[in-house]
């Protein structure tokens, strides 16, 4: 390869995997991704009967999940990045999706707490077992596909880390698409079994980030 060759194949290189060319391609993914899991929602389970009377508490779940997402987003971007060894960047990077989830846990133990004796164990477990900490992360399973095929140009160096907010992003989608099926309102369900669906969705990530972002 002559001088002028490696120049251009370098050029192309870079254009390639350019933050615009990125950003773009993780905007398909998320909406692909989110559509894809409504289409997969409505197959398999069905809308809640009633999400129109209940739209504005399917609005406030879906709004909480999106919350998640967002920090999570913000999170698989940076790490989508080669970062080194530079571990105190990486603490700071992850603290603020670590104090939100931590928030979210604190408000649903607390609400759950001030509740009458009678009332928490539905409130706390909805009308049985929590399926959604298995759910979330299916709703959210083809938004993390895209994300994978979005993020493997980037050149990611911290593919668990990075693997692991994949999934915390996806896990935030899918529980949106999840608030469309999921007819418990209590604020300790969501803020509780959504946090653990989505932190299920990261772990899955961590695990699997490695094999699938190695580029």
């Amino acid at each position: 390869m002559t001088t002028d060759e490696l120049i251009a194949a370098l050029a192309r290189s870079s254009d390639k995997a350019g933050p615009k060319r990125l950003y773009r391609r993780i905007e398909i993914a998320l909406v692909l991704g989110f559509l894809v899991g409504l289409v997969l929602l409505k197959v398999t389970m069905g809308f809640r009967p009633d999400i129109g009377v209940a739209a504005p508490m399917v609005a406030l779940k879906a709004g909480f999940s999106a919350l998640i997402a967002t920090f999570a987003g913000g999170l698989a971007l940076r790490l989508a990045r080669p970062l080194g060894d530079r571990g105190q960047l990486i603490v700071r990077l992850w603290l603020p999706l670590i104090i939100l989830a931590l928030a979210a846990l604190a408000i649903g133990a607390v609400t759950l707490l001030t509740m009458a004796p009678g009332e928490r164990f539905a409130a706390f477990m909805g009308n049985g077992f929590p399926w959604c900490i298995f759910l979330i992360p299916l709703f959210g399973l083809p938004t993390a596909l895209l994300l994978v095929w979005a993020l493997r140009e980037a050149a990611p160096t911290r593919l668990t880390l990075a693997g692991a907010a994949v999934g915390a992003l996806s896990g935030g989608m899918g529980a949106m698409v999840y608030a469309m099926f999921c007819s418990v309102d209590s604020v300790t369900f969501v803020t509780i079994w959504y946090v653990v669906g989505i932190g299920l969705a990261a772990a899955l990530g961590a695990i699997l980030g490695t094999r699938l972002l190695r580029w």
